[in-house]
């Protein structure tokens, strides 16, 4: 009888654990599919904008557009963190892509691998101490000369993001485009205070203006 009885109660108590790792079985593979989803969904998404693509070039200001764009698209659709490596890395091609598919394990392998670490590691790849010396030195060598104040202050902005550390606030920035302008515009600013490199832009722009429609006249 006691025999019975025990034999009973084991075969309620497996059925139950089946029961129960059926449901848990059940609701992964919900959680997968809803997850699989979603992760299509973001792909869709990011596929849509027509991302660029990054294969590798020589050229720090490439790929530091590159990765301005995603950091862009990641805000616009709303790509969570742990997908931002797998949306990006989609779009590396030729010499990148090689790169990534041999070291993507052991990066990914890295101590709080995140969007963060990847830049840094295709930055330290692509972008070598002494091509960041050189840009460093583009920056700083950097002057007006024969172009217009409009060109001159767009490759002031294409340059400086290699030169952080000598313009790390607006005053220096504003300090330093105006030590490139030419003599003329120099001596016409001589005298005002700056505390942004916007508004030394706009004066220096007005000041051209002015000058080049006094040259047009005469």
């Amino acid at each position: 009888m006691a025999g019975g009885k025990s034999s009973g109660s084991g075969g309620n108590d497996l059925n139950k654990v089946v029961r129960k790792l059926a449901a848990v079985a059940q609701q992964l593979a919900r959680n997968s599919t809803g997850n699989g989803d979603a992760q299509g969904e973001l792909f869709k998404k990011v596929a849509q904008r027509k991302p660029p693509t990054y294969q590798g070039e020589p050229d720090p200001v490439v790929l530091e557009n590159w990765l301005r764009e995603f950091e862009k698209l990641f805000g616009a659709v709303g790509c969570p963190e742990n997908s931002k490596v797998s949306c990006a890395t989609y779009y590396l091609r030729g010499e990148a892509d090689l790169w990534w598919q041999q070291n993507e394990a052991t990066i990914r392998a890295l101590p709080g691998f995140n969007w963060t670490k990847f830049q840094e590691k295709v930055r330290d790849k692509f972008y070598p101490s002494f091509l960041q010396k050189r840009k460093d030195e583009e920056f700083s060598n950097l002057r007006m000369e024969k172009m217009t104040v409009t060109e001159y202050y767009t490759k002031f902005i294409e340059l400086s993001r290699f030169a952080e550390g000598s313009i790390s606030t607006e005053k220096a920035k504003a300090r330093k485009f105006e030590s490139g302008l030419t003599t003329d515009l120099q001596l016409k600013l001589c005298g005002q205070v700056f505390e942004t490199l916007d508004k030394v832009y706009g004066r220096a722009t007005h000041l051209y203006a002015l000058e080049e429609k006094k040259n047009k006249k005469s």
